[in-house]
Order: C-alpha cells, then sequence, then structure tokens
C-alpha cells in the first residue's frame, strides 16, 4: 500500500495555482507520474489478474486523469466501473471528464464516492486551448488554466486581462506566444456573437495582418474572448511616442501596406472555391481598434463589423463610434444629429484618415499629430470638431498640411502616399479607391521607397563592372514591376503573400549591399547572393513582365558598352549572360563599334565582295519592288543561289568615299556570325561592287531553292500585300498583333545596338513563306532597306537629308525631318524612325497602303497629312484594334513620352530606347498574350545559326 501514498504524493506535487488561487494538474504533468512502473503494482494488488492488465493499458493509453482522481481519493477500485461504461468505443476513458453527478452516480452507485470525484475532478479537467474558434460554454466548476492575469482596461463592454497560459494549455505556435489577451464582454451584449463569427471567419485566411484567436467562451455569465497579447499595444500608443530615427521610411510604409492587406482581405474575403465569396467592412477603423506588435498593425476589434454574402447589399447602419475620423457619409454634424449608414468606402475614408496620422507622425513624431490635429479644427456651435471634413465639404487642412509635410519630408514616395490619401478622403463615397487598390498601390509605394534604399548603394560599386550589371538587372526589375496585376487576382492573401515575398527579397538586396566589401568588388562571386536575389525578383513578375524586363535590361545594357578594347563591361556581360541574345546584340554592338582606317575602295570592306571581273556572276535578275532577285553562280552547280539584292547608288567617287565607313559598319553589323533574331534582318551574303553604275549592292542569302525562275512568288513585300490584298485571305487581329509587335521589336533592337533604318516602309519589310500555299502575312517579317541606314554616332552621319535623295515614299517620314531649319534639312532622330513606324502600325492595322487610307488628304503638305493622320485615324484605331494599340500608334506619331526622372545607374542616353520599350515595344508584345496562341510552324527556316536560348529568360540563363 505505500506505493499509492506515494504516487499520491507525487500527484498532489504537480499540481498548479492559477491566478484565481485554485489548483490544477497541467495536462502534460501526468505522463511522467502516472507510469507503468508506478501503475502495475496498484493494480496487480487490486484486480485478479485477468483483468488487471487491461486496466494497466487502460490506464496508460487514455486514463491517467480519472486513475489519478481516484488515487487521490483512495478509491481505485472504482476504475473497471468506468471501463465497463466505455460500450466497446474506440475512445480513452479519460474523454468521459467532467463527468455530471448523474453519471457519477449510476457509474459508482456510492452517494458520497461521487460527491468526493464530482468536486476533486475539476483540477484535471482544466481546458486546452488549441485555437479552436467554435464559442464554448463553461461549467461553474471549472478551473481555468491561467498562471498569472494583470488587468488593463475596461470599457462599457467590460474588462481587459492580460494572461499567462500554463505551456500544456497553450497552442504550440511559430511566434513563441506566452501572453494572451482576454477581453470580457457583458452577457447582454450583443456584439459578442458578431465579434466571434467575424473573427472565426477571418481565422480560415491566418492573415498575419488579423488578430489572431485563440478561444472564446461564456463562464460566470461572462463571455470571454482569447487572443495574443501585441507587446507594443495600440496604434494609439504607437502615435504618442517619439518616431525612430533609426528605421528608415519604408519599414513604416510596409506597415501601412500590411494593415491594408488585411481591409482588403475581409472587403472582399475568400476562401477557397467551395465556399461563397463574402464582402464586409470594419465600421470602426481607429488607431484604439489596430494594435502593434513592433513589425506589424494588426487588424483588432471586430465588435461593429459586418460580414455578408457577396450578392448582398454592404451598407450596415453606422455605430458611431470613430471619432476624429468618422466618415462623412455617416452622419450630419448639424442639430440634430443623425446617422447614416457605412459602406465598405465609409472604411477607406476612415483609413485614409489613419494614414495620414500615421505618415505625419513618421515626419514630425507626436507633437506633428498633435498639430495636425489642431490644424483641422472648425467649429459648428457649441461643438469643437478635429474631422478630416467639414460635413458636406473637404476640410482643405488636411490636403494643405499633408502636401506641406510631403514637401518638407523629401521623398518622392513620401509625396505618393500623401496623393493616395487625398483619393481616399473623397466627399464622394464612389470615387474613392476599392480596398484591393488601396493596398497594390500601398505595396507599390513600399516597394518604391526600399528601392530608394537599394539605388544609392549600387551606385557606391560602380566602379566593379559586376555590380554595374546586377544593378542594371535591378533597375529592370524595377521599370516591369506592375502592381496594378495584383489586385486582379482572385484571393487577398495570394496578392499579399507574393508582395510580402518581393519586400522580404529587397530587404535581404539591402543587407547584402551593405554587406559588399569593396576589397572584393571585383570578383564576381562577391555578387552571387545579390544575382540571385535579382533572379527572384524577375522571377515573382508574371510572365508578360518578365519578357519586358529582359528587353529593358537588354536596352540598360547594350547602352553600356563602348568601343574600347578594354570594356570590363562586355568582358563581364559576356561572362554573366553567356551565349545568349543579350550577350550577341552587345557583340553586334561592338562590333559596328569599332574605330577603323580610311578605306579607299568596296574591296576592303570585311565581307565577301563580288566584283564584276570575278568568276562571281549575277544573272537572271527580277525587280522586286525597289530591290531585285538574283542568282549567283561561282560554278560549283548549275542551280546557284537565290540573293537578293539591294542597290545603294553614290554618283561620284567624293560620295562613295563617304559612303564607305558606313557601308563598312553595316556589313559588320548584317555578316555578324551571331546576328541576333530579334533584328529580324536576312542573312547576309556580301556585297556586289558594281563600278561602272556607280553603284553597290546589298545581297541577302535567301538559301538554295529549286531550279525555275527567279522570280518565284515565294517572296513578297509588305507593300505588295497591301496593294493587291485578297479580301477572301485577309489577316486576323492575332496575325496583325504579331506583325506589329515584330516590326516594332525589331526597330528596338536596332536601335540598342546603336543603329537608325532611315526609311522604314511597307516596301521594307519581307516576307519568305516555307511553301507556295501558305499565305505571307502568316510568317514573321523581315527588315530590308538599309541603303539609307547608319550608325548612331553624329560622325557617322552623312549630314542633313539632301533635297535630291529618295522623297518617293515621304510620307512614312515624319515632317520635321523632310522640313528645313535655317536653310538645311535636319540631321536624322530617333524618333523619326518610330514615325515610319507609326505609319506602318496604321498599314497593319488597317490592311491597306497609307496613301489608300489617306487618300483624301492626298493634296495635303507634310505636316497636315501627319496631323490629319493622328486626329482621324487614332479613334477608330481604338475601335477596330483596342486601346493599347492605338496608345502605341499615338506614341510613334506623336513622339515618344520619356520620363522626367532618370534614374541612377541609368545611361543618359537610354531614356529614349527604355521609353520605347515601356511605351511601344511591350504593349504591342502583351497583345499577344490576350489572343490565342499563334501558329509559329510557319517561320521559314532559313541557315542561321540555332538559337534555343532565345525563348528562356535573361533570370534562366544566368552562370557564373
Amino acid at each position: 500500500m505505500g506505493d499509492i501514498a506515494l504516487l499520491r504524493r507525487r500527484i498532489h506535487e504537480v499540481r498548479v495555482e492559477n491566478a484565481d488561487v485554485r489548483m490544477f494538474v497541467p495536462e502534460n504533468s501526468l505522463v511522467g507520474v502516472v507510469t507503468p512502473e508506478t501503475v502495475r503494482p496498484i493494480i496487480s494488488a487490486r484486480f485478479p489478474l485477468e483483468s488487471a492488465q487491461e486496466i494497466t493499458n487502460t490506464v496508460l493509453h487514455g486514463g491517467r486523469k480519472i486513475f489519478s482522481i481516484l488515487v487521490m481519493l483512495d478509491q481505485v477500485g472504482c476504475i473497471e466501473h468506468f471501463i465497463k461504461r466505455d460500450q466497446f468505443q474506440a475512445r480513452h476513458i479519460d474523454s468521459l471528464l467532467p463527468v455530471t453527478k448523474i453519471d457519477l452516480r449510476t457509474t459508482l452507485k456510492d452517494e458520497y464516492i461521487t460527491d468526493q470525484f464530482y468536486l476533486s475532478q475539476w483540477e484535471f479537467c482544466a481546458p486546452v486551448f488549441t485555437r479552436k474558434t467554435i464559442p464554448r460554454t463553461f461549467d461553474r466548476h471549472i478551473v481555468l488554466p491561467f498562471v498569472r492575469k494583470e488587468w488593463i482596461a475596461a470599457g462599457a463592454y467590460g474588462a481587459v486581462y492580460k494572461i499567462d497560459i500554463h505551456p500544456d494549455h497553450r497552442p504550440v505556435s511559430s511566434d513563441a506566444t506566452t501572453e494572451y489577451v482576454r477581453k470580457e464582454i457583458a452577457l447582454g451584449d450583443g456584439t459578442y456573437d458578431n465579434e466571434v463569427r467575424i473573427l472565426s471567419t477571418l481565422q480560415c485566411l491566418d492573415h498575419p495582418n488579423i488578430l489572431s484567436l485563440l478561444a472564446c467562451y461564456t463562464h460566470n455569465d461572462q463571455h470571454n474572448i482569447i487572443s495574443p497579447y501585441i507587446s507594443q499595444g495600440t496604434l494609439r500608443k504607437y502615435l504618442q511616442q517619439e518616431t525612430r530615427t533609426t528605421v528608415h521610411h519604408s519599414e513604416t510604409f510596409h506597415l501601412i501596406a500590411g494593415l491594408a492587406s488585411a481591409v482588403w482581405a475581409m472587403h472582399e474575403f475568400v476562401f477557397g472555391s467551395d465556399h461563397q465569396a463574402q464582402k464586409g467592412h470594419h465600421d470602426d477603423l481607429r488607431p484604439d481598434n489596430v494594435l502593434f506588435d513592433g513589425s506589424r498593425l494588426i487588424l483588432a476589434d471586430f465588435g461593429l463589423s459586418s460580414l455578408k454574402a457577396s450578392p448582398e447589399n454592404s451598407k450596415t447602419t453606422f455605430k458611431g463610434r470613430q471619432g476624429f475620423y468618422q466618415p462623412p457619409e455617416c452622419a450630419d454634424l448639424g442639430h440634430p444629429y443623425k446617422e447614416h449608414g457605412a459602406t465598405r468606402a465609409s472604411d477607406i475614408f476612415a483609413f485614409g484618415c489613419m494614414i495620414a496620422d500615421i505618415i505625419v507622425h513618421l515626419a514630425k513624431g507626436p507633437a506633428g499629430v498633435k498639430e495636425f490635429e489642431e490644424a483641422r479644427t472648425f467649429h459648428r456651435q457649441p461643438i469643437t470638431f478635429h474631422l478630416f471634413h467639414k460635413g458636406n465639404r473637404a476640410n482643405d487642412a488636411v490636403a494643405a498640411y499633408l502636401e506641406k509635410t510631403a514637401n518638407e519630408f523629401g521623398s518622392p514616395v513620401f509625396g505618393d502616399i500623401v496623393q493616395l490619401v487625398i483619393t481616399m478622403l473623397d466627399l464622394d463615397s464612389k470615387k474613392r479607391p476599392l480596398a484591393r487598390h488601396t493596398t497594390t498601390k500601398l505595396y507599390d509605394i513600399t516597394i518604391a521607397a526600399f528601392v530608394e534604399q537599394c539605388t544609392p548603394l549600387f551606385v557606391t560599386l560602380k566602379s566593379s563592372p559586376h555590380a554595374v550589371i546586377e544593378h542594371a538587372r535591378f533597375l529592370s526589375w524595377r521599370r516591369s514591376f506592375d502592381a496594378s496585376y495584383y489586385f486582379t487576382l482572385p484571393r487577398p492573401t495570394t496578392a499579399t503573400a507574393m508582395l510580402e515575398s518581393i519586400i522580404d527579397t529587397l530587404r535581404q538586396m539591402k543587407q547584402a549591399l551593405d554587406d559588399v566589401d569593396l576589397a572584393l568588388a571585383g570578383d564576381c562571386r562577391t555578387f552571387l547572393d545579390i544575382r540571385r536575389m535579382n533572379t527572384e525578383l524577375v522571377s515573382s513578375l508574371p510572365e508578360p513582365r518578365r519578357a519586358a524586363a529582359e528587353s529593358q535590361l537588354s536596352t540598360i545594357l547594350l547602352k553600356m558598352i563602348s568601343s574600347s578594347p578594354n570594356d570590363v563591361v562586355y568582358d563581364s556581360l559576356r561572362t554573366a549572360f553567356g551565349d545568349s541574345s543579350i550577350a550577341r546584340l552587345a557583340a553586334a554592338k561592338r562590333q559596328i563599334l569599332k574605330v577603323e582606317g580610311d578605306l579607299a575602295s568596296v574591296a576592303e570592306i570585311r565581307c565577301r565582295v563580288l566584283p564584276n571581273s570575278s568568276g562571281l556572276r549575277l544573272r537572271d535578275r527580277e525587280n522586286v519592288g525597289p530591290f531585285r532577285l538574283a542568282r549567283v553562280y561561282d560554278g560549283s552547280n548549275d542551280v546557284g543561289r537565290l540573293v537578293l539584292e539591294e542597290v545603294i547608288k553614290y554618283q561620284d567617287r567624293y560620295r562613295l568615299k563617304r559612303l564607305l565607313p558606313r557601308l563598312s559598319k553595316l556589313a559588320d553589323l548584317l555578316s555578324g556570325p551571331n546576328l541576333p533574331p530579334e533584328l529580324r534582318v536576312l542573312p547576309f551574303y556580301g556585297l556586289h561592287d558594281h563600278v561602272k553604275t556607280s553603284s553597290v549592292g546589298l545581297l541577302y542569302d535567301l538559301g538554295e531553292v529549286r531550279q525555275g525562275v527567279p522570280s518565284s512568288p515565294e517572296l513578297k513585300s509588305l507593300h505588295q500585300l497591301l496593294s493587291n490584298r485578297d479580301n477572301t485571305h485577309l489577316p486576323n487581329l492575332e496575325r496583325r498583333y504579331s506583325l506589329a509587335s515584330g516590326l516594332a521589336e525589331a526597330l528596338a533592337a536596332l536601335h540598342d545596338v546603336e543603329w537608325y533604318h532611315k526609311d522604314l516602309t511597307c516596301h521594307s519589310v519581307l516576307f519568305l513563306p516555307a511553301s507556295d500555299r501558305q499565305p505571307h502575312w502568316k510568317t514573321q517579317p523581315y527588315l530590308v532597306g538599309f541603303h539609307h541606314s547608319r550608325q548612331t554616332r553624329d560622325d557617322f552621319s552623312e549630314g542633313p537629308l539632301a533635297a535630291s535623295q529618295d522623297r518617293s515614299r515621304e510620307r512614312y517620314h515624319h515632317p520635321d525631318y523632310l522640313s528645313k531649319e535655317n536653310g538645311q534639312f535636319r540631321g536624322f532622330r530617333p524618333e523619326f524612325d518610330y514615325y515610319s513606324l507609326g505609319i506602318l502600325l496604321v498599314e497593319v492595322a488597317c490592311w491597306n497602303t497609307i496613301d489608300a487610307i489617306m487618300g483624301s488628304h492626298a493634296k495635303e503638305d507634310n505636316r497636315t497629312f501627319a496631323r490629319s493622320v493622328v486626329e482621324e485615324k487614332l479613334d477608330e484605331l481604338k475601335f477596330t484594334m483596342g486601346l493599347t494599340y492605338a496608345a502605341a500608334v499615338e506614341q510613334c506619331l506623336t513622339g515618344v513620352k520619356k520620363s522626367g526622372v532618370v534614374a541612377e545607374g541609368v545611361p543618359i542616353n537610354a531614356q529614349t530606347n527604355l521609353a520605347v520599350r515601356e511605351t511601344i515595344t511591350e504593349p504591342l508584345k502583351s497583345l499577344l498574350s490576350r489572343v490565342p496562341e499563334l501558329d509559329v510552324s510557319s517561320t521559314p527556316t532559313l541557315k542561321r545559326k540555332a538559337d534555343d536560348e532565345v525563348a528562356r529568360p535573361v533570370s534562366k540563363r544566368l552562370h557564373v
């Protein structure tokens, strides 16, 4: 019998006193006390062999509590009564606890033992809180496992306590929460059921900025809600503390964006496809109902909130508790005071007020918040108000104070958030942004603030070519990032998680840049982590934006390539990007940038040259528009090689001397061994030096074809297709989008390698179908017509366009290029090429030549004609081709709009090219993703080096 006395003492010792001076046995404490070694002797001494083993197993596998109660009562023999009542159910006998007196009388059949067991069991029945959200009702005898409680506050609803739950009775949490808050609500308060319902529903999202619900229960005529204790208190307390000067404003903006995501999640509650979407609003957004844990603002206090099925109207009765943040539509300020309904737009107004106070606190501390409050003061006798509106009109002091604060703060992103707040405070609730727009805009501002931190760190490392390349990748990601994509996602929590991941990467980026040792900046391994983070950022973009980032990166890097033989950026680029499109474009640019000596004749140009006196012969010529189809015979076979000849006339030796440098660079560009396919240039065969006619022919290799007439109809220009169009076989919208995008990409790529086309017309766009039965417009276009083209460097210019040059296709040229300034024609500018592209895009859209399209304006001068195209055709294109296409055409025809702000790290001379990418090529490319996938099998197969890497994003092609 000594064994049971010892066990009774040990059970007594594991008991813990709670905050109400009552004892309880922690949930897991009996495992180390009631063991096989302590149970077996006690059971064996009281039960026969045939039942002792079963009873022992029952105790050790889910019966320790009932066994311990009986040990404390010295009634171990009664354990068999509980086992006999299990009805052979697969459950532990401890699950019967707590047992009612009626059941105990039936089980124990002894009134005294029943009373003793009933009173003793409560020490062993302390509830275990495991984030179960269905409300419970506790017996008045229950012993709560709160080992400490501290009064925090009291209000009309009841008291609030900070409590410490015994470790055995609280959930295992990843955030290591040990302290909680217990909020009491009076039994008759109708807000309890509403708050519990909404909090329980929102728990499904597991949103980091929505207060977690640990448990809710009713005990001793009080409703109770338990949630984690937030150590920093409320937002009101935060606004009363001095600003931490060591914290960058990006972190404050991140706090606001996180809270906005919680409001969005509540306004548009979506859990899954199996559950109906709901819409709600908080209805009491103010600093007292937002908590701050040091790194997050947490939305709390949902007693007045609403959450309804989406088809229902979200409007509810306004409860009048928002203080200074009261929306104008919710109540009349006059006498008598009258309340109206509240909607989700009312939340947006209140949230805008909250953001205003937070950013004023960021800039000026608590004194600024108080000053801002005083600035809003106005009187409606006998009341003094500090609202953000004046009833039926705006409180002008709000915008004035915020804009003044933004100017003093100095950061552009601060001004952005002020402008957002002003829109959120619009008196017309219908003009306020939705929560999804507000959230994504705030994340966009936050990301801009983090970028603002990283940019100067990259600049300090600009002496390292590896840092320059990573900075370019970073810039290309930033310029391609579009926050509007995220508010199109169906689930707010999905969008928030993706945006939070981006911010986490930016934090790591900033830290990695801070940690770079300048002494090791020349080693590419120093930037491996930064490279990985850049790859993560680019990978976070949706597919169309990833392609845009690659284009932006190509433009930025190519502008950094120089003619220096020791160009470390070029060498590092080749190492970083390998055999990629960017590397090939860089090689092409390097080739044409090389400085050469004077050339005396065409024969000195580094390419295949066919002089008239050689054994090579050009014959069987046939004109194709301004070009000639011909065959080159070198005696190796009877078929010859089909080529396209483009003739450049120079008239005399003086003009030839001026032509040779340009011709040499053109040959360098066209004959490169790894010519990137983005340029859409036909394979270059060589030059034909025709001295007798004072001309040089550019020969493009069309590949070997079967014997036949060289004027075979396979090759056609866009002009031929437009002039002789077959109305029964017209290209559909998808094909016209594809053609327009291909032409824009080709021209942008030419400009990236510092080359002007100068004669982009429908005559210089050719199609080469793979078979006679395939429509020409189903193939990819190729650019020719390089007879006027040149390098962009001024020293390679032949001067302003001479009046004697060909003007037969002048409708494609910008009116400024065709007019004189101070008696001379202007030199060529990049926007002149894009004007030509704009005319081409109009032709592609209408599938007709510009002369036919604008036939009624044939007699107009060039400037009037250009204005007529814009005025008459843009609205038509909006209808037939869509707003995106029309906007791209407008950019081409009216001038590419460049950003007024030049980002650090972006070459100044890259601004036009980047603007083209953003306003023309990328929008046109985006149209391809909106239509069914195109049949790429129609692209002709030409003899060109395989380019398997082209389809892969830059981020996937990087290697060390």
